[in-house]
Formats: structure tokens, C-alpha cells, sequence
């Protein structure tokens, strides 16, 4: 998604504070993945490090792109 910030739900607790995106506690953040599961539990973890302005996007980035929303390839991942 464009501007995304890549977290993996496995590392997110150690690794959210060192994007500076992710260094406000009140901006809004919104959380996906796959299909919307990890979102979820991920969205969970954020609140109890003190984030609290999540949404967690329903049905992922699969619900994203059968909605024919903009998809963004990073550098990184080409």
C-alpha cells in the first residue's frame, strides 16, 4: 500500500520504535496484513505500548486489492 511501513507481527514489539513514523504514540496508524488476522493481534500489541489510534484494515491487503485500491511496490522489493 502506498507509504506503508513494513512491520512483521513477529518482531513489531522490538522493532516499532526505530521507524519515525511509528515514534508518536497519537498518530493515526492503520494496520494490515494478509488477510486481517495478524492486523488484529498486532493492533493489540500497539495499544498495550501505548498507540492509540489504530485501525485495523478488514479483510487485509487481499479485501484492499479486490477492491481495485492503489498498490505500491517498494524499492526494496523489486
Amino acid at each position: 500500500m502506498p507509504g506503508a511501513v513494513n512491520v512483521p507481527r513477529g518482531v513489531l514489539e522490538f522493532k516499532v520504535g526505530e521507524h519515525p513514523a511509528l515514534k508518536d504514540p497519537n498518530a493515526e496508524i492503520l494496520v494490515y496484513c494478509r488477510t486481517g488476522g495478524r492486523a488484529a493481534l498486532a493492533c493489540v500489541a500497539l495499544q498495550r505500548m501505548g498507540f492509540g489510534k489504530l485501525t485495523s484494515l478488514a479483510g487485509g491487503f487481499e479485501g484492499w486489492v479486490s477492491k481495485g485500491q492503489p498498490v505500491q511496490k517498494s524499492p526494496e522489493a523489486c
